[in-house]
């Protein structure tokens, strides 16, 4: 299952990786990297933190899941009329949020652990999904501030 899950996060993503690795090979270790340091980050704040701490965020994570999905499904029954801010709600938005998931999966994986549900492979799966969204988001957020900054390059080179 967990290489399955593998197989179709890599077919998913490789488009994006190839287009981004055309222009700037860079962004990919920068994203990779940084995605890198906030997971380990916030999984030691859910490891070293009290028991339970934050399982609250559920409700609240799920609850912001749905308002994403929502904004995502209004865009496109717009017409795309709404997408530039739209789309940097769910893109910042949606990196708070699988941020957000890393404590929380964590701290759910440590529970199950202690009530002796100890099915690593899901829970491997769980963790690699929101590596995935945190690195997904890193990459097209340094991607675009990389384009904005070589847009402005150019308009200085013209004046």
């Amino acid at each position: 299952m967990f290489h399955a899950a593998g197989l179709l996060i890599g077919i998913n993503l490789g488009p994006l990786l190839a287009q981004i690795a055309f222009r700037r090979p860079d962004i990919i270790v920068t994203a990779f990297t940084g995605a890198a340091m906030i997971f380990v980050s916030f999984s030691a704040a859910a490891l070293v933190a009290k028991r339970r701490e934050f399982l609250y965020l559920g409700g609240v994570l799920g609850s912001a899941l749905t308002v994403l999905c929502s904004l995502r499904m209004l865009n496109f029954f717009m017409g795309g009329t709404l997408s530039a801010g739209l789309f940097l709600v769910e893109l910042y938005g949606g990196l708070a949020m699988f941020m957000c998931y890393i404590i929380f999966d964590t701290q759910m994986i440590i529970e199950e652990a202690h009530s002796g549900r100890r099915d690593f492979v899901a829970h491997a799966l769980e963790l690699l999904m929101d590596f995935v969204g945190v690195f997904v988001r890193l990459l097209i957020i340094l991607q675009r501030n990389a384009q904005k900054k070589s847009e402005d390059e150019q308009r200085r080179r013209r004046r």
